[in-house]
Formats: C-alpha cells, structure tokens, sequence
C-alpha cells in the first residue's frame, strides 16, 4: 500500500509559486543564463541592468554579487524565491525588505551550458588555489 499522505507533502510549482527550498532554488536559478535584473529595498529602485548568471551556490561566507554584467548568487542571503509569469516570466529573490527581479532573457551566446559550467569550474579551482596561497601568507603588522 502506498501511503499518499507523504507523496503529498512534495509541492508540485508551474509556472508561479513560492520556493522555500535553497536546493529547488538553485535548480530554478542555474537554468536561468541571461537575465534583466531589478534591485529594490521598500518598493524603491536601487539598481537595475542586464548580466549573466554565472554562478549559484548556497554558503555561509560568500555574498552575492552583481556586477560587471554577471551576477553571482547565494541562495543562502534570501528567505524565499517566488516565480511568477503573469504578465511576463519573473523570479525573485526576497531577503527581508530588499527583492531582487530576474527576467530570463533571450541569450545570444552560442556557448553551450557545459562549456560554461566547465569554465566556472576552472575559476573555483583558481579561486580556492589563491585562498589557499592567502591563508599561508604570514602577514606582520608590527
């Protein structure tokens, strides 16, 4: 017999719904390549432009950044990501009063996912190769 109750418990979101979950966050996030973003805190425009989505994580010492067209995201600095497409495809990313709005954008890069995921992977291991040379540097300030 299969117990339906705990089938359930599992939400099934089309198309628009809130996500509680880092890891589904970081599933709807790392599908999404070129991106319009909007920054607000209280209703009021911050900030806003277009960038790539280069890297989606969840960790408790890295920000999320967005800069220089490419946005890297920690999932770990929002509350919820809601997903909306009505009028028009829509996540955000809600952290207290500040909302971050991602619209998919038509991507005009003929680089394949793959590639692009195996040129991350390179500056991880760059990045965590450069902490490691930081960390065994003994700085004296005396």
């Amino acid at each position: 017999m299969r117990n339906t109750d705990q089938e359930n418990k599992i939400p099934c979101l089309v198309d628009y719904g809130i996500i509680y979950s880092k890891r589904d966050m970081i599933r709807i996030l790392r599908d999404l390549d070129k991106v319009e973003y909007v920054d607000m805190i209280d209703s009021l425009l911050v900030a806003q432009g277009q960038g790539y989505v280069i890297e989606v994580f969840a960790n408790a010492y890295d920000s999320t950044l967005v800069f220089n067209n490419r946005l890297h995201i920690n999932v770990n600095g929002f509350e919820i990501l809601k997903m909306k497409t009505d009028p028009e495809k829509i996540v955000e990313l809600v952290s207290g009063h500040r909302t971050i709005k991602l619209k998919p954008l038509p991507s005009t890069s003929t680089t394949t996912h793959s590639h692009i995921e195996e040129d991350i992977d390179e500056q991880r291991i760059a990045l965590a190769a450069q902490m490691a040379c930081d960390n065994e540097v003994d700085i004296d300030y005396e």
